[in-house]
C-alpha cells in the first residue's frame, strides 16, 4: 500500500524534502510506500534533511530562490 502521507502522482514535492533514488527504488518506494525501503516516513524525512543540508549548490539554490 503507498504511503497515505505522500503527495499525489502527477505532483512535485520541494527539492528540500527530496532523496535521490534510482529508478527501481523509486519504483517501489511509490508503490509500496517507505516500508518497502526499509526505512521509516520519519527515517526518510530525516535523510532528506541531512541531504539538504549537505548538498553542495544549496546555499546557491537559496540564494537563488529564497
Amino acid at each position: 500500500m503507498a504511503d497515505p502521507c505522500s503527495k499525489g502522482m502527477g505532483t512535485k514535492a520541494s527539492d528540500r524534502n527530496c532523496i535521490p533514488l534510482c529508478h527501481y527504488h523509486h519504483a517501489l518506494h511509490t508503490a509500496k510506500g517507505w516500508s518497502a525501503l526499509g526505512i521509516t516516513r520519519e527515517q526518510g524525512t530525516a535523510m532528506a534533511a541531512q541531504y539538504w543540508r549537505n548538498w553542495p549548490g544549496r546555499k546557491a539554490w537559496e540564494r537563488a530562490n529564497g
